[in-house]
């Protein structure tokens, strides 16, 4: 699994996406099946910009079919409804299911 981190920097929200994207060019070029995206989930409860917007833009990746799928960190769960219907779900480790990190994407190439 390939990561990458968006959310250490403070970066603006079109740096985000720009790095999102090399990050995926550069998992497929290392033939990963899954991309870890830490994006942070925000502070004070409030929705994080950077996390709403990568959503927006892998939602938007999904329809073209440019990735296969992807998860929230907090979603990791067997009885989850998406986690069930997550590509490439057994290559997640482990520790994906301990943890729940709420401030990760996973992506399915």
């Amino acid at each position: 699994m390939y990561t990458i981190d968006i959310h250490s920097n403070k970066e603006t929200i079109d740096a985000a996406i720009y790095n999102l994207d090399i990050g995926i060019k550069i998992a497929r070029q290392n033939k990963e099946k899954i991309l870890c995206v830490i994006t942070g989930y925000g502070s004070h409860n409030t929705k994080h910009k950077i996390k709403s917007a990568i959503i927006l833009k892998l939602e938007e990746y999904v329809n073209k079919k440019y990735v296969k799928g992807y998860i929230l960190g907090n979603e990791v769960d067997i009885f989850n409804i998406r986690y069930q219907s997550f590509p490439n779900k057994e290559k997640l480790g482990k520790e994906e299911f301990i943890n729940k990190n709420p401030g990760v994407i996973y992506v399915a190439l």
